[in-house]
């Protein structure tokens, strides 16, 4: 009987013994991986081979098996090499790249990794940026530059006998630009307040009007550079006047202008057809020319396309309804988004957007005989509102985005490039002076100088000049309801401007007046002299 006691306290004491310590180890972490990729993105041209990207397996926990990698969101028409899904382990990376065909939409778009090995499963990712084929060439005295993707080909050329203005811009063949004669391209005129022409009866051809193409002869501006780039083209010109008749000129005696251009022309980052026009314009005389409406550019299509698209609403940047009108009734209208279209029925044409400028756009029909083609007289205009004062050694820069095609598809184009672009503000103040009128007479402590100012940014200060010597500063803020309404949503209502001149310190005789107007971006426009008579 002691014995069987005995025995069980030994065991009681053992199974006491067990249970000190809290119990049995916990079971081993179970097998896994990690995934990595790199790069993080990979580019292909349409109809080309990106990079290479390689796929690793980071074994965690002893992990050895294969890994199976599918490969998903790839863009139309897209593949992978070597196909999906790949077989990775840890000590065999997988590298793979991603052909594209010629439709292969244009643009970047996420593509997914998925890793599993039995019942683990994770996740990867990469970027894939297809990006245009961009191609350059030259025949004869053209320059051109293409674009082709998205299964389309846009494509834009200059003619250097023309002094590299654009003669075509073109989708899939079809060229939307009028390229009649010397005026009749894509290109800016410029012009000079103090010396116009006699709108709207040009019986006397003058004024100052250096114009990219060359002059009214169909005498071709001279080149002074040009580059052909592999996705890029560069002119540099020397613009000629148009009527070089007012300069002593004529046939066979071109008379160039005091204005060198530079254009560089590049299809516009991140889209597929929007070809950017960069313009460097430099005043080469020290001489002034002064605040006036200038053609930036000067737009010409064939007589087609003779619907003004354009948005002209108060809520811009919000894909709101455009306004289509006939060119043939010379219209222009308020368009807030900076841009503008050509089209015809189907809504084809070529859509011009250009940041910086006034949000105002006119159009006309000015020639509606001969043929429509390439070489026709018939044609078609729409130039957005721009004002240069151009001073002695001015350096005047912007941007044209040319668009051919759909005109919905273009606006989209719009939209991306706005996003991508900070607000600028190339033009000078919209300033006029009503008072003392031109050739006037006037005398003693307060005569009136007045009128209305108003810019693209606020009007900073007026400035008045009596012969060529600051004499002092306008008042600003005066009540113009009038010109608001005459400049819906752009012109203030206090855009009146006052200053009262002290004729008592002038010499009896003529006189001139000049107005320098400066805005909130450092813009100055310059006005023509108002010559006066004080008498005291």
């Amino acid at each position: 009987m002691k014995t069987h006691i005995l025995a069980g306290l030994v065991t009681l004491f053992v199974l006491s013994l067990d249970g000190c310590g809290g119990g049995s180890s916990p079971p081993p972490p179970a097998p896994d991986f990690a995934i990595s990729v790199a790069p993080a993105s990979l580019s292909a041209i349409a109809g080309g081979t990106s990079n290479s990207a390689t796929v690793s397996i980071s074994p965690v926990n002893g992990f050895a098996g294969s890994v199976s990698v599918a490969i998903s969101g790839l863009p139309a028409g897209a593949t992978t090499e070597p196909s999906s899904p790949l077989s990775v382990t840890a000590s065999a990376p997988q590298s793979f790249t991603i052909t594209t065909v010629e439709s292969t939409p244009t643009g970047s778009v996420p593509v997914k990794l998925h890793a599993t090995s039995g019942s683990l499963a994770h996740d990867a990712s990469i970027s894939l940026v297809t990006n245009p084929l961009i191609q350059t060439s030259q025949s004869g005295s053209m320059l051109y530059l293409q674009s082709h993707a998205n299964g389309h080909t846009a494509r834009i050329g200059v003619d250097t006998a023309w002094g590299g203005a654009i003669v075509e811009v073109s989708m899939d063949g079809v060229n939307f630009v009028n390229a009649h004669d010397t005026g009749r391209e894509v290109q800016p005129a410029l012009y000079d307040g103090a010396d116009q022409y006699p709108w709207p009866n040009m019986t006397v051809a003058y004024g100052w009007n250096p114009t990219l193409g060359g002059d009214d002869y169909n005498q071709g501006s001279p080149v002074l550079s040009q580059q052909l780039g592999a996705s890029s083209i560069y002119t540099q010109a020397t613009p000629l006047q148009w009527n070089p008749a007012h300069y002593g000129g004529g046939m066979g005696a071109p008379v160039p202008a005091d204005m060198t251009i530079e254009q560089t022309i590049t299809v516009a980052p991140g889209t597929a057809a929007a070809f950017q026009v960069h313009y460097k314009m430099v005043h080469t005389g020290s001489d002034t020319h002064y605040n006036g409406g200038q053609e930036f550019p000067a737009v010409y299509v064939n007589s087609t396309y003779t619907s003004f698209t354009y948005y002209g609403g108060t809520s811009p940047w919000t894909n709101g309804a455009v306004t289509a009108v006939s060119a043939g009734t010379n219209p222009s209208g308020y368009a807030p988004e900076q841009s503008a279209a050509l089209v015809d029925a189907n809504n084809q044409g070529l859509t011009v957007f250009v940041p910086g400028v006034y949000p105002y756009w006119n159009a006309s029909w000015p020639a509606q005989s001969g043929g429509g083609g390439p070489t026709g007289n018939a044609t078609v205009y729409m130039a957005p509102s721009t004002t240069f004062s151009i001073l002695p050694g001015q350096v005047i820069e912007g941007d044209v985005y040319l668009i051919p095609g759909e005109a919905a598809e273009a606006r989209t184009t719009v939209y991306q490039l706005h996003q991508s672009l900070s607000d600028s503000n190339i033009v000078t103040p919209i300033v006029t002076v009503e008072a003392p009128a031109a050739n006037a007479t006037i005398s003693g402590t307060t005569a009136a100088v007045a009128g209305w100012a108003f810019g693209k940014t606020a009007v900073m200060s007026v400035k008045i000049y009596v012969d060529g010597v600051l004499n002092g500063s306008a008042i600003l803020g005066g009540a113009r309801p009038d010109v608001a309404a005459a400049y819906p949503n752009l012109a203030p209502v206090d855009c009146g401007w006052s200053y009262s001149l002290d004729t008592t310190g002038l010499v009896n005789g003529t006189h001139s007046i000049v107005l320098r107007a400066t805005d909130a971006s450092n813009n100055e426009a310059v006005l023509a002299p108002v010559p006066v008579t004080v008498t005291n």
